[in-house]
C-alpha cells in the first residue's frame, strides 16, 4: 500500500505553504527518514521526509503550488531501491552538485544578503530571480529588514500600467 506524504503542521499561525521543490523525482527510491520535498512560508522552510521506505510515486502538487496543511503531496510506493531504473540514479548525481551550489547561494545570502542588501526569504528571492529584479534594489519590511515575497511583488508591481494613471488623477 502507498505511503501518503502530507502538508506537516507548519508552525503557529501559518496555515499555507509554498512547493519550493521536488528533492524526488516519480520513479526514484526513497528511503526511510530522507527528505522528498521542500515546502516553504515567510516564516519557515521545511524539508518534509518520507516517512517509509520505497519508489517515489505520483506527485500531485507541484513546485510553484500553494498548499495547505494536510493537503496531499504524493505518495511512496512499496518497492525496493534497487528495483529502480539506473538511469535516474545515474542523473541524480550529475544534478546533485549543481543543486547544493544554489543552496549554499541562498543560505549565504539569507544570513548576508544578496549584493549588499538586506537577507531575503527564499519565496523572495525565487520570485525576484524570475523577474530578474535585483534585490539590491528592494527595501525589506519583514523582521531585521527582510525582504519578504511582498516587497518583491511591490516592486514587480509598479510596471502595472494600471497603477500610473491613479497618480496622475490625484494631484489636482
Amino acid at each position: 500500500m502507498a505511503y501518503e506524504i502530507k502538508v506537516p503542521a507548519l508552525g503557529e499561525s501559518i496555515v499555507e505553504a509554498t512547493v519550493a521543490r521536488w528533492l524526488k523525482q516519480t520513479g526514484e527510491p526513497v528511503a526511510a527518514g530522507e527528505p522528498v520535498v521542500e515546502l516553504e512560508t515567510d516564516k519557515v522552510n521545511l524539508e518534509v521526509a518520507a516517512d517509509q521506505g520505497g519508489v517515489m510515486g505520483p506527485i500531485t502538487k507541484g513546485e510553484g503550488e500553494t498548499v495547505a496543511i494536510g493537503d496531499l503531496l504524493g505518495t511512496v510506493e512499496p518497492g525496493d531501491a534497487a528495483a529502480a531504473p539506473p538511469p535516474p540514479a545515474q542523473e541524480a548525481p550529475k544534478a546533485a552538485p549543481a543543486t547544493p551550489a544554489p543552496q549554499a547561494e541562498a543560505t549565504a545570502a539569507d544570513s548576508a544578503g544578496v549584493n549588499g542588501a538586506a537577507s531575503a526569504t527564499p519565496t523572495a528571492q525565487r520570485i525576484a530571480a524570475e523577474h530578474n529584479l535585483d534585490l539590491s534594489k528592494v527595501t525589506g519590511s519583514g523582521p531585521g529588514g527582510r525582504i519578504i515575497k511582498e516587497d518583491v511583488l511591490r516592486s514587480v508591481a509598479p510596471a502595472n500600467p494600471s497603477s500610473a494613471p491613479a497618480a496622475t488623477i490625484a494631484p489636482p
